[in-house]
């Protein structure tokens, strides 16, 4: 090796160490993965039939509000140290099971320094649920050691906590999904989402190729159609005055709903209208949404009069301090095939809802 080539090398390495973490950021690849996909990975040792069960039962979980059988609410993909590289190390969505006997194994394609602190954090907290790490391979990555003292817990673990591991899930993909989707920087030269918080004091976050059909005072509707396939993605985007607590029941909040899109959406035949299907029983869920009382809807649309339909995602709010519930819905139309992946889209750029 000559003279010339040493001296390179030597500056690379030493500028590799002085790098900030900012720096280093910069210098990893973007995230890899689809939503409703997420990466398990533990030691080869462990990854018996047994976990596999255990863990796709936690994360396989059917969405509500569809016919049944329904779909799993991720699609699991599992390796470990022997296979952990490419897109299994850049996914967005990353699970590691780690015990102190499968430690040795995860320090071949984790940093060791930092298996060495997990492990350390099970020996002095051993009830610790788990630790969140940011942008360990990847930039937009979020990757989640759950830890344990040994198998025979790491098995109560996944049994006790299931709702909490599905929940974190979830909140992961909502946090890379958005930026997947839109870019980081979005909102800040969308003319659709500017004018709309501007005029109306609420909006929503949407990729370049989703298409405004109707943008009114009262009602906004925007799509996306692919080219090929039967495929469309849908949000439609409104506010309503609140004036009672009986439009916060299932029922009154439907109503509503189908009030605003048999004026706006009507069908292909004369009197056929986007209504909400009563074949399927929605499943409802109240929560908080930025400090406001909120409430989820999973279930299925169809166009009243004909034959059409498919999920649905509705979120919400009640903005107390004007008066008013303001409703983001997603709808997707995808007959005969997986909807889970397109349908979390949809879920992903309505909880971008943005209120003034």
């Amino acid at each position: 090796m000559n003279t010339a080539i040493k001296i390179s090398m030597l500056a690379l390495l030493l500028y590799s160490c002085t790098l900030s973490e900012s720096e280093k950021k910069a210098m990893l690849p973007s995230s890899s993965g689809t939503l409703a996909e997420l990466v398990i990975i533990t030691d080869a040792q462990s990854t018996d039939s047994g976990f596999k069960t255990a863990v796709k039962s936690i994360f396989g979980k059917s969405l509500e509000g569809q016919p049944p059988p329904g779909e799993d609410m991720f699609k699991v993909l599992f390796t470990d140290e022997t296979f952990f590289k490419g897109y299994f190390q850049t996914h967005h969505d990353i699970f590691v099971f780690l015990t102190p006997e499968g430690a040795p194994a995860l320090s071949k394609v984790f940093d060791p320094k930092l298996i060495d602190k997990l492990v350390n954090i099970i020996q002095s907290n051993p009830n610790s649920f788990g630790v969140l790490k940011e942008d360990v391979f990847a930039t937009n990555q979020n990757v989640f050691f759950v830890l344990a003292k040994n198998k025979a817990e790491m098995e109560a673990k996944l049994r006790d906590k299931k709702d909490d591991l599905l929940a974190l899930a979830l909140e992961h993909e909502s946090k890379t999904g958005l930026p997947k989707l839109v870019g980081t920087s979005a909102g800040k030269k969308d003319s659709f989402y500017l004018q709309s918080l501007t005029q109306k004091g609420y909006a929503i976050k949407i990729p370049s190729t989703y298409k405004v059909s109707i943008n009114t005072e009262d009602f906004t509707w925007v799509r996306k159609v692919s080219s090929g396939k039967e495929l469309a993605h849908n949000i439609i985007l409104f506010s309503v005055p609140y004036t009672s607590k009986e439009e916060l029941t299932t029922a009154g909040l439907l109503k509503i709903r189908n009030e605003l899109t048999q004026k706006h959406i009507p069908g292909p035949t004369d009197g056929s209208y986007l209504g909400y299907s009563t074949a399927f029983k929605p499943a409802r869920e109240d929560e908080a949404f930025k400090d406001m009382y909120s409430a989820v809807i999973r279930g299925w649309w169809d166009v009243k009069g004909d034959f059409m339909g498919g999920p649905s995602y509705i979120r919400v709010v009640l903005d107390e301090k004007k008066s008013r519930l303001i409703f983001a819905e997603g709808f997707l139309y995808y007959p005969n095939e997986r909807k889970v992946a397109e349908l979390r889209e949809l879920e992903v750029l309505v909880n971008s809802l943005i209120i003034k």
